[in-house]
């Protein structure tokens, strides 16, 4: 009993080298589906499982995911709760608020569209002007059409977008005609629509971009995992089977990988 005690001990102080040898980054996530999606304080999405596979993939690094939300996340990073962001892009607040952090090239892009009922959208000439329709946007997201601004106030007083943090909410508000139109990720639309097949037939999508995704990774610059090293190591874990596969159910649009 005395040597399986032993041993035991043994073999948890090995363990516990070993994690303790690895560095760790603390990757910071939001509501984002289908990057990450929280349920009941659970996340899940395509960064979580991306962490997941980068911590089989290498043993020098330790991802450990941080959840934050859109608007505290760059106070949370000035804090250090966090040291990186995945399928990030720079323009959304972070070079407005000159906050210093490296940015890896492209990794992949997503894009933004707009939905409305068939039953008052004809044709896609519906999407071309917006200035008399109602719009359902994302609490603390940054839109290209208000030049990245953030601010609830203005969003709504001069765009007027009603603010949700719920994205299946902002589609679903649409359908219930509660709103002209929802300003929607084309990579959460399309999860939603394999769901829930039905509402297809009743939305129109706009061919109209609203903005493109340009996903970088973002991380400290004085961390021990430099923006190069992190790209490599995410473009090799990219590549793996069940990764690419789930890009390309989401339609994303890989770079260089």
């Amino acid at each position: 009993m005395k040597s399986a005690a032993l041993i035991t001990l043994l073999l948890l102080f090995i363990f516990a080298g070993q994690v303790q040898a690895k560095t760790l980054v603390k990757v910071g996530g939001y509501e984002f589906p289908p990057y990450i999606e929280i349920v009941d304080g659970r996340a899940s999405g395509l960064t979580v499982e991306l962490i997941s596979e980068l911590n089989k993939i290498q043993s020098d690094y330790h991802f450990e995911l941080v959840l934050t939300t859109p608007i505290r996340r760059f106070k949370d990073y000035q804090q250090g709760l966090f040291d990186a962001v995945f399928f990030e892009d720079p323009n959304w607040g972070w070079l407005q608020g000159n906050h210093i952090i490296s940015n890896s090239p492209v990794i992949a892009t997503d894009s933004e569209v707009f939905i409305a009922l068939k039953q008052f959208a004809k044709s896609q000439a519906w999407f071309d002007n917006l200035d008399d329709k109602t719009l359902i946007g994302i609490l603390g997201y940054h839109y290209q059409l208000a030049n990245f601004e953030n601010n609830p106030s203005i969003l709504e007083n001069e765009y007027k977008m009603t603010l949700l943090s719920s994205h299946k909410k902002s589609i679903e508000l649409v359908l219930k005609k509660r709103s002209d139109m929802a300003i929607v990720t084309r990579s959460y639309l399309n999860q939603y629509l394999n769901k829930y097949p039905e509402s297809k037939k009743k939305l129109l999508i706009s061919e109209r971009v609203a903005q493109t995704y340009k996903h970088q990774l973002l991380i400290r610059p004085t961390h021990q995992l430099n923006v190069n090293t992190l790209y490599k190591i995410v473009k090799k874990t990219l590549a793996q089977n069940t990764l690419a596969t789930k890009l390309k159910i989401l339609s994303l649009q890989q770079h260089d990988i």
